[in-house]
């Protein structure tokens, strides 16, 4: 299964990498809000920067993708997707995924850029 999670630094990160589906994406960041024990409100980053074929997503996937976290939107407080900068367009404010999961979002293109985010520093 291409989805794993971890906590960094009190931040749950969950990373798809290669190909990977909305399901896969449910059932691990379900299984990573139990196993990690994360907190109420937890600072989430996505790491979907080895993700095969997100140039091809239709916004029907990226709402099945929104949808798998919109499931624990009363745990997440933000969330930060790292992605190459060339598919910042499919995380903007507006789009499909963003408008699914219902939380603040905000793309970037590094670890570091994401984590200053999400405590606030930039």
């Amino acid at each position: 299964m291409p989805v794993f999670t971890r906590i960094k630094e009190d931040v749950l990160v969950l990373t798809a990498d290669g190909d990977y589906t909305p399901g896969e994406l449910a059932r691990m960041s379900a299984r990573a809000f139990d196993d990690h024990a994360a907190p109420p409100a937890a600072l989430v980053l996505l790491d979907v920067s080895g993700a095969a074929g997100l140039e091809s997503r239709s916004p029907e996937a990226m709402i099945a993708e929104g949808t798998a976290l919109a499931a624990h939107r009363n745990r997440i407080s933000k969330l930060a997707v790292v992605v190459s900068s060339r598919f910042n367009g499919l995380f903007d404010e507006g789009g499909a995924f963003v408008q699914t999961v219902g939380v603040d979002v905000g793309a970037f293109p590094s670890h570091a850029e994401a984590m200053d985010w999400l405590r606030g520093m930039t």
